[in-house]
């Protein structure tokens, strides 16, 4: 397995995620000081409001910021780790477009939505829902919300498929295939109802892919030049 990954994004990102982390003890810090001093002069509790809510909003970006780009294993690694065994005919791009994992394999080209919680998810269809449980609570601006995977991994499609539209004849176009991959070993996935994109657990990942890519219907050539415009110069500095 061949790997190019964007690790300009990295850097910059977990930059931004070790900025963002001391003004958010800033801003609490100084509303719970104004807080105290709103006790005896009441002017204070308007800053308080304004300084504990822009401490919330900061620990939301740096809990975001600090679990995608600074907190190892990142996906990119875990989807690494994972391919490292399959030939060369495997290319797994990281971060090189908005799609963030994309899978060049020998019969089609895969959008890998990665989530790395853990714990009871419960898969209805569209939806998927966490179980609670009070070491998110108390973890609250640490943990990473679930969101909405399905909507995620269509748009990782969808901006993958217009990239390749602006540089390929629609004939040139392999297929493009959508996968939600819960890659936490303690992930316990419950699936009710089908969802419209195939969700995978982390022992599932490897032998799917083997299942589902045994047609070579993507020439050397065609590998060649879909490396060029999904890796774009990252491919080049990593010569692929």
């Amino acid at each position: 397995m061949k790997e190019v990954t964007n690790t300009q994004i990295i850097e910059n990102r977990a930059k931004w995620a070790k900025r963002v982390a001391p003004l958010t003890m800033l801003f609490l810090i100084g509303g719970l000081i104004t807080n105290f001093m709103s006790i005896n002069q009441p002017e204070y509790f308007r800053i308080t409001m304004i300084l504990l809510a822009a401490g919330f909003v900061f620990a939301i970006i740096s809990s975001y910021l600090t679990n995608r780009w600074v907190r190892e294993p990142r996906s990119d690694q875990v989807l690494a780790s994972m391919l490292k065994k399959f030939n060369n005919e495997y290319v797994l791009f990281n971060y090189t477009t908005r799609a963030g994992h994309v899978l060049l394999t020998p019969s089609c080209l895969y959008s890998i939505t990665v989530k790395q919680h853990k714990g009871r998810i419960t898969v209805n269809g569209r939806r998927m829902t966490r179980q609670f449980t009070w070491r998110q609570f108390i973890r609250l601006f640490a943990d990473e919300g679930l969101g909405s995977p399905v909507a995620e991994a269509e748009s990782n499609v969808s901006s993958l498929s217009k990239l390749l539209n602006k540089e390929l004849p629609e004939e040139e176009i392999p297929e493009i295939r959508s996968l939600i991959l819960f890659s936490n070993k303690e992930t316990d996935l419950v699936i009710k109802q089908s969802p419209p994109v195939p969700v995978l657990q982390s022992h599932e990942f490897k032998n799917y892919l083997r299942e589902h890519t045994k047609n070579k219907v993507i020439s050397a050539s065609q590998r060649s030049e879909l490396a060029k415009i999904i890796g774009g110069q990252w491919a080049e500095l990593q010569k692929i």
